[in-house]
């Protein structure tokens, strides 16, 4: 996406996705194979992309929203394939896999904070995950909150999920920009007054050129 933002000079908060914008591995390849997917089947030697299938693909929101654990699902998967693994492994191996920070944002995370934006992650994990991505991978102390679907009850584009984040700002629907790389995602948020920005891969720039009027009127 390129072009301007309108209203950009009032924005006080902006909401990052993470998968797919902050974090690159959130992407499947043209397989549709998870960079996770190829790690777990090449260390566990199993078939990761029948597990997956098999723990995503049967009432994912449950999984998502927090109704339902993953490794209670992994378990299940492997006791039906008969393979013999510790569901722990599983994970330990696809957090780090499907961690790849986009180095590019990284800097326009930096810019936003000395620019005194508040910025919070709001993105469709489970709980496992996203307590990982906060503690273990350190985006807690990148930036002021994480809101997953997995702890606060709902996936985007339900509106629960964007009203879990308006409550916590305190802010007006205009103060509050999303970026996010699912355009449905920032549609739901743009009905509900919110700024949107349609993130594609390796937007770095345009995003900053659309960026720039906030951050120089904070440097006024």
């Amino acid at each position: 996406m390129s072009g301007a933002i309108d209203g950009i000079e009032g924005v006080r908060a902006v909401v990052w996705d993470f998968d797919g914008v902050l974090n690159r591995a959130g992407r499947p390849d043209k397989a549709g194979i998870f960079p996770w997917q190829a790690k777990v089947a090449g260390d566990l030697g199993i078939d990761a992309a029948a597990m997956a299938q098999a723990v995503f693909r049967r009432d994912k929101a449950a999984l998502i929203t927090g109704k339902d654990d993953v490794l209670d699902r992994i378990a299940d998967w492997a006791r039906g394939a008969g393979v013999d693994l510790d569901p722990e492994d599983v994970l330990e191996i696809w957090f780090e896999a499907d961690h790849d920070p986009d180095p590019e944002l990284d800097r326009v995370l930096g810019l936003l904070a000395e620019a005194g934006v508040v910025q919070v992650i709001l993105t469709n994990n489970e709980a496992r995950r996203a307590r990982w991505i906060a503690q273990d991978a350190g985006w807690a102390e990148r930036v002021d909150a994480i809101f997953a679907s997995g702890e606060i009850g709902a996936m985007k584009p339900a509106a629960e999920a964007y009203a879990a984040v308006e409550a916590a700002l305190d802010m007006a629907p205009h103060e509050i920009l999303i970026i996010d790389d699912t355009p449905g995602h920032v549609e739901a948020a743009e009905k509900r007054g919110w700024l949107g920005w349609d993130y594609q891969a390796g937007g770095a720039m345009a995003l900053v050129q659309a960026l720039m009027p906030l951050l120089l009127k904070a440097g006024e």
